[in-house]
């Protein structure tokens, strides 16, 4: 069931921003949940707050598929203001995690809480998932020498 759905969210993320869902669907309103992202370089980091379940999963696809990637070897996303996470979200993390195995781009977690850690230990994702070794927050801005 996990794999079905890695491979659905996969195929959601390589659609085109404007063919994600029919006009007639109605969309869930979303209170507390933030996704921001810093891209610098060749690392992208992705800032995630408020819980990560059925309803607010669509819309950290959406951050993903419709960022620029262009050029980005290191994608991060942050938890650290994920309290919670449900099945759906390491569900959404899986397939968020072969669509970057697809285009070469290496995939980390970063900032978890130990509430949300303990949902990776309990499921073995902590053994999939890349822990990101920079503490910051954001990724510092590389200088180029011209």
């Amino acid at each position: 069931m996990v794999r079905a759905h890695e491979w659905d969210v996969s195929r959601r993320l390589a659609r085109p921003p404007g063919g994600r869902r029919p006009s007639w669907v109605a969309h869930a309103a979303v209170t507390g949940f933030r996704a921001d992202w810093v891209s610098t370089g060749v690392r992208t980091v992705v800032a995630v707050s408020g819980d990560l379940d059925r309803v607010t999963t669509p819309y950290l696809e959406s951050v993903v598929a419709e960022q620029s990637l262009a050029g980005c070897a290191v994608l991060e996303i942050d938890l650290a203001g994920v309290p919670s996470i449900g099945s759906t979200g390491l569900s959404v993390l899986l397939g968020v995690r072969r669509w970057c195995l697809q285009w070469g781009i290496e995939l980390r977690i970063r900032g978890t809480q130990p509430s949300v850690w303990r949902a990776f230990e309990v499921t073995g994702l902590d053994r999939v998932f890349a822990p990101a070794t920079d503490p910051g927050p954001y990724p510092r801005q590389e200088l180029a020498l011209f």
